[in-house]
């Protein structure tokens, strides 16, 4: 299995935090092949606005850093992602759109909490679980 971490996954594995599952850490942690973040999540990062505790979103330089030293493959944005969000429909934030045609187009399982993206071309996991 190849897994592509959504956003909010991916900081849910960076904070240790107690929402991403057994299952889903276990995967992340060696059972998967290959686990990635696209570079739609650094960009989303990159985007975000400094919050109150600046150390909860990680710029997307620390999560560069933090992807490779864990072993996390970045998965660029290519062409054919591009092409490929045509054929999506538009109401899924861009990123999230991105992270849709990466995964359809590669193919990828997709680990996201969100219900929006399940069942939109792409095997999906619940980090949750």
């Amino acid at each position: 299995m190849q897994l592509l971490l959504d956003t909010l996954t991916f900081l849910w594995l960076i904070h240790d935090d107690r929402r991403l599952g057994p299952l889903s850490r276990r995967l992340i942690q060696g059972h998967a092949d290959l686990v990635l973040l696209s570079a739609a999540s650094l960009w989303q990062l990159a985007q975000a606005p400094p919050g109150p505790h600046p150390a909860a979103t990680p710029t997307a330089a620390e999560a560069l850093h933090w992807a490779e030293a864990s072993g996390l493959q970045l998965l660029p944005i290519h062409t054919a992602h591009l092409l490929a969000l045509e054929r999506l429909p538009p109401q899924h934030h861009p990123a999230d759109r991105l992270l849709l045609a990466q995964a359809i187009d590669t193919p990828l399982t997709l680990m996201s909490p969100k219900a929006s993206l399940w069942g939109q071309g792409c095997w999906v996991v619940d980090p949750r679980r």
